[in-house]
């Protein structure tokens, strides 16, 4: 919702991030098992902004078969993570998005990736 707001107050005077690629790329990070559910909002995130069901879809499809090969053979580490989280966002250099956006779309997944690992690693009392 922020987002939105963002995109429809500030469109023409500054750069905006990808924000639904940044909130669903940080839910993929954050915990792998989240593939059922982003995937599917991946397909509506570009046929909706891209006008095309695969632009950053098999990129995605791609993190949770990499994130496992890293945990069994690196360990689950965060420079692993980060990798794949810049070779996602550099996607949008395919479309012909400015460099400040794909910055700010990185910046953007960062913190929230961080909350939602948090929460996930939080032990229910």
């Amino acid at each position: 919702m922020v987002g939105l707001s963002f995109n429809l107050a500030f469109a023409s005077s500054m750069q905006q991030p990808d924000w639904a690629l940044a909130l669903l790329l940080a839910a993929l990070l954050a915990q792998r098992h989240n593939w059922m559910w982003v995937l599917p909002m991946m397909m509506v995130h570009d046929a909706m902004l891209h006008w095309s069901f695969s632009f950053t879809l098999m990129t995605m499809a791609m993190i949770p078969v990499a994130m496992i090969y890293f945990d069994q053979h690196l360990g689950a580490g965060l420079p692993q993570r980060l990798i794949l989280m810049l070779l996602a966002v550099v996607t949008m250099l395919l479309r012909d998005w400015a460099f400040p956006a794909i910055v700010l779309t990185a910046l953007f997944c960062v913190p929230v990736w961080y909350l939602l690992t948090r929460r996930y690693a939080q032990k229910p009392a």
